[in-house]
């Protein structure tokens, strides 16, 4: 009984620590996800020659508002002439039916990244007393949107923002580095440094330390 007693108050010891810990290297796999992410998308930009489109969104209405990255293959190599709306629901009722389905995805509510709450199939960013990880970008985009990133052939590169309902995409040429950020926290306190992933114009992701 002793034995047990002791080991017991090790566990419950060890366990914040722990849970710390796993929160920690799930974030860095979030982050190092999005840099692979950027990478293979403008690899498969020059390998098919044709736009592909990031699009982000960390509304409250999707996945929980922990943050999403899907990346859509275009019809043709310009970002302005794609009908994206055309792609992206056209890959969401029927997937690949032209190969232009979703062609990667970071998704912060995969079990990978957050673990879901007992009797919950999708954790929330106002999760409380647990660990959160969470995805936003800094930029020139506005709110309530989702945020856009657009890759040519050719070499341009494109931001903006969109309202897939609506059907409206605005494209303006990349002026500046566009930085997302990667956080933890519990109870909406934040835990560990902020990891940045920027998007610099015309090159791939990388780490900001």
């Amino acid at each position: 009984m002793i034995v047990v007693a002791i080991m017991g108050s090790m566990a419950a010891m060890i366990a914040p620590g722990l849970a710390e810990f796993m929160a920690d290297i799930r974030a860095s796999g979030a982050s190092e996800d999005m840099v692979r992410l950027s990478r293979h998308m403008r690899a498969r930009v020059q390998e098919t020659g044709l736009a592909h489109l990031l699009m982000f969104s960390g509304e409250d209405n999707v996945n929980g508002g922990l943050g999403v990255i899907l990346v859509y293959e275009g019809m043709n190599n310009h970002c302005r002439e794609t009908p994206w709306q055309q792609a992206i629901t056209g890959a969401a009722l029927n997937p690949d039916p032209n190969g232009h389905a979703i062609v990667d995805r970071v998704d912060l509510a995969n079990p990978a990244y957050n673990v879901p709450p007992a009797g919950a199939t999708t954790p929330r960013k106002d999760d409380s007393r647990r660990q959160v990880i969470a995805m936003a970008v800094r930029g020139n985009f506005a709110g309530g949107k989702s945020a856009i990133i657009c890759y040519e052939p050719g070499g341009g590169t494109y931001e903006g923002v969109a309202d897939v309902a609506a059907g409206n995409f605005a494209f303006t040429p990349q002026s500046q580095a566009i930085t997302f950020t990667i956080t933890r926290s519990v109870s909406g306190e934040q835990r560990g440094p902020t990891r940045e992933i920027v998007f610099p114009v015309g090159g791939a992701a990388r780490f900001r330390f």
